[in-house]
């Protein structure tokens, strides 16, 4: 990182303004580099972030309808079915009728579709714990403080 953060509290003016935007770069490169390297331990290179995301809805919160997927991932569901489309098509998830009502059509994950979730997890998770066995005490405190600000900029 170029100047030291840790400072920039008590900067005022242009300095602060010159501190928050190389921060602002800084943190922004960082967090894109990450996002690379953990979509490297994907295990289908043919399946999506959102395509991902759907699924892992479906594996940790079981069937939905493809309304309910729409509302949640905030899309029009024309657009949740062309992404339930490809998922049904790859043998990740399949349709059933609804049991309280035959109209309507539930979305599930399939045991494929539960494997290759578990799959990336573990392969996620074992990377990253790989990685920050490697960090000192220190490193591991300053990003264990770092995740607390980075999650709250993420829910702001």
């Amino acid at each position: 990182m170029g100047a030291n953060h840790s400072n920039a509290a008590v900067l005022e003016g242009s300095d602060l303004t010159d501190a928050v935007e190389e921060l602002d770069v800084d943190l922004s490169a960082a967090v894109s580099r990450l996002f690379r390297r953990l979509r490297a331990e994907r295990v289908d290179e043919q399946i999506g972030d959102s395509h991902r995301t759907v699924l892992a809805l479906l594996v940790k919160e079981g069937p939905r309808t493809l309304r309910a997927l729409s509302d949640h991932e905030h899309v029009k569901p024309p657009s949740m079915n062309q992404t339930v489309n490809l998922l049904v098509r790859s043998g990740y998830v399949e349709r059933r009728d609804d049991p309280a009502d035959g109209r309507k059509v539930i979305l599930a994950a399939t045991s494929a579709g539960e494997a290759l979730i578990a799959e990336t997890r573990r392969r996620l998770h074992a990377w990253l714990q790989s990685q920050l066995r490697e960090l000192s005490a220190t490193e591991r405190d300053a990003l264990s403080v770092a995740t607390r600000i980075i999650d709250k900029i993420a829910n702001a």
